[in-house]
């Protein structure tokens, strides 16, 4: 009888119902019930994950509100938003010092580039004008150079223009000597035939010293007209234009 009192029709039931499913159900059954049981798993973990914050942040309300009271739960309110406002508040000094230190740096590094720029064009300068100087420069002795052989060329030409006048009169020079040379020994003259060697001798000698004639004659010409006054007179006239 103590058996009997013992024994649970609910659980036997409950046996047989499992093992009526379990002889119904084959491998493609448990298969599919297995399946579908673990993805009933894994909403209810998602689940979970999305109001476990909302969860804990309850439970711990609770929990500080019946162990503190309402002003502990305040005070730890206050207390965990003051630290995170002072981390806020942290990160953000940080990032201002990181941006000031970087501003600072940028104005060092655009000092130096100005000043280098400054410089650049300093020496721009410098160089222009240098190379505005050498161009004059050039400019000028080409200048220079051009009139000098302008000058060549003319007094080349000139040169050579003299050298024509002179050998052409050379030569006149040479042909009358030569016809007054024959002429004393082919031409009856009552001119004695002393004179005629005498003139033809100032005609050999000419070349030699016409040189020093015209000196000569050039030196008494200005002797002479030294003794007029033609400095005095031309200084009159240089005072009467200045006035009028």
């Amino acid at each position: 009888m103590s058996d009997l009192s013992k024994f649970n029709i609910d659980d036997f039931n409950n046996f047989i119902s499992q093992a009526s499913q379990s002889i119904a159900c084959g491998p493609s059954c448990k298969e599919k019930e297995k399946s579908q049981q673990l993805e009933k798993n894994y909403l209810d973990a998602e689940t979970n994950v999305i109001s476990a914050p909302q969860q804990l942040f309850t439970a711990k309300k609770e929990y500080i509100t019946y162990t503190q009271g309402e002003s502990g739960y305040n005070e730890y309110i206050d207390k965990e938003l003051n630290e995170k406002a002072e981390t806020i508040v942290s990160s953000y000094q940080t990032k201002f010092n990181n941006s000031v230190n970087t501003i600072k740096t940028n104005i060092q590094i655009y000092d130096g580039l100005l000043i280098n720029f400054n410089n650049v064009v300093d020496l721009y300068k410098k160089y222009k004008k240098e190379n505005t100087d050498l161009e004059k420069t050039l400019k000028n002795k080409t200048s220079d150079t051009l009139t000098n052989d302008r000058k060549s060329y003319y007094e080349d030409e000139s040169l050579n223009r003299l050298k024509i006048y002179y050998y052409f009169f050379l030569s006149v020079y040479i042909f009358i000597v030569v016809v007054f040379l024959l002429s004393i020994f082919l031409v009856k003259t009552e001119v004695k035939v002393t004179s005629r060697i005498f003139i033809l001798i100032l005609l050999i000698l000419y070349p030699f010293i016409c040189y020093w004639i015209i000196l000569l004659l050039h030196k008494l010409f200005e002797y002479i007209k030294s003794f007029f006054p033609m400095n005095h007179t031309n200084n009159i006239k240089s005072s009467k234009n200045n006035f009028i």
